[in-house]
């Protein structure tokens, strides 16, 4: 039996969360998770600790009219191997950039204009992708300038998933501490250069370092880092040392990705070509990591994905006081997400727990054709949620 027993589902804290609302204990919950899950005691004294983690914050956000904004950048300089995520390939449909940076202008302004007039309060903002950076400095400022302007208020958090090193610019930073950004990610996924070959980043080890110095030299309060473990070709020893350097950067948060592969991927459509490691290969991978990084992280919150290498899960880690709350309120959904731009989701949060979700196109140029739709849809299913609460 795998460690997870009988979960399938993408979150599991929302089983434990459930039983920690009903107030059951550490024991009592224990015995429920093994009896109907089968679940190992490894996996739920992570799961029991990242939940005592996020309860603090999700009764500070679960409320009805409090939101938080997504905003997906669909571009990147190249397309990753492992990647299913909604983006462009710049060299593709670099062209479409200003354009749907005016669409996007659009949605946020009526978006701000619809939760105003509903006495709706900000929580936190998140622009992802695709890569936000992969904007010049003047539209990522534009988009970041409509955001204040349409959600007014102090933000508890506001990230910006930099992601790709090569797109880290001096010009994009300034902006981004003008502006306020608290959270900012740097993702070198590994720090091999062979790997980054294979799955197909360009940019060097070398700029990952040259980046992660931009960012501190701007002052911005939290970095994160992301690896991806069970990539092709790498071993435990691989994934040891790339620890071990972003150790040296010492960023705030280290999120530790299981390789999964993806039916919109390119590796799935070329999978002879790549050579996966072994299932013991990666729960050694994991272990390795997560020695390294117990000393100063501990995990604050963690996701499962279809096809997950050896069953395992993806873990979101952090400093002391360095949550990021986006992830946590996202994962566990109590609580409005209104995803605005390409391949967003919005997440609308029912009195009973359920939700609606409402997908934008993952492709820019039918984003662009049913904006006007998607804000018509959004209003009418959230006015209808907020009446039942």
């Amino acid at each position: 039996m795998r460690p997870w027993g009988t979960l399938v589902g993408v979150r599991p804290s929302k089983q434990l969360h459930k039983l920690l609302d009903e107030g059951k204990g550490y024991n009592e919950a224990l015995a429920f998770m093994q009896q109907h899950f089968r679940l190992s005691q490894e996996k739920f004294d992570l799961l029991w600790q990242v939940c005592l983690t996020e309860r603090p914050f999700l009764r500070e956000s679960s409320r009805p009219k409090v939101f938080s904004v997504y905003v997906g950048i669909p571009f990147c300089p190249t397309r990753c191997l492992y990647c299913s995520f909604p983006s462009h390939s710049l060299t593709e449909l670099n062209q479409l950039r200003e354009s749907f940076v005016e669409k996007l202008l659009f949605e946020i302004k009526a978006t701000g204009q619809m939760t105003k007039r509903l006495q709706m309060a900000p929580y936190t903002i998140y622009l992802g992708g695709g890569t936000p950076t992969s904007l010049i400095p003047e539209e990522l400022e534009a988009v970041i300038a409509a955001l204040q302007e349409a959600f007014p208020g102090k933000w508890r958090e506001f990230t910006v998933e930099a992601g790709r090193p090569d797109t880290i610019t001096p010009g994009h930073l300034k902006i981004l501490k003008q502006k306020g950004v608290t959270r900012i990610s740097v993702n070198p996924q590994s720090m091999h250069a062979k790997t980054l070959k294979i799955i197909g980043r360009h940019h060097t080890v070398e700029e990952v370092y040259q980046a992660v110095k931009y960012v501190r030299e701007a002052a911005i309060p939290v970095i994160n880092m992301d690896l991806i473990l069970g990539l092709p070709e790498e071993n435990a020893a691989m994934v040891a040392a790339s620890v071990r350097q972003l150790l040296n950067f010492t960023p705030e948060n280290i999120t530790l990705h299981i390789f999964s592969p993806k039916r919109a991927s390119r590796y799935y459509q070329n999978q002879t070509a790549y050579s996966l490691p072994p299932d013991s290969e990666i729960f050694a991978m994991q272990k390795q990591a997560l020695a390294l990084l117990s000393p100063q992280y501990r995990p604050y919150y963690l996701y499962r994905q279809r096809n997950i290498l050896a069953g395992l899960e993806n873990i979101g880690l952090c400093t002391t006081g360095h949550e990021c709350i986006y992830n946590i309120v996202m994962i566990e959904e109590r609580h409005h997400i209104f995803g605005l731009g390409g391949g967003a989701t919005s997440k609308i949060i029912n009195a009973d727990l359920s939700l609606t979700n409402i997908a934008t196109p993952k492709d820019v140029r039918m984003y662009m054709e049913r904006v006007e739709e998607l804000l018509e849809r959004r209003e009418k299913t959230l006015i209808k949620a907020l009446q039942e609460s």
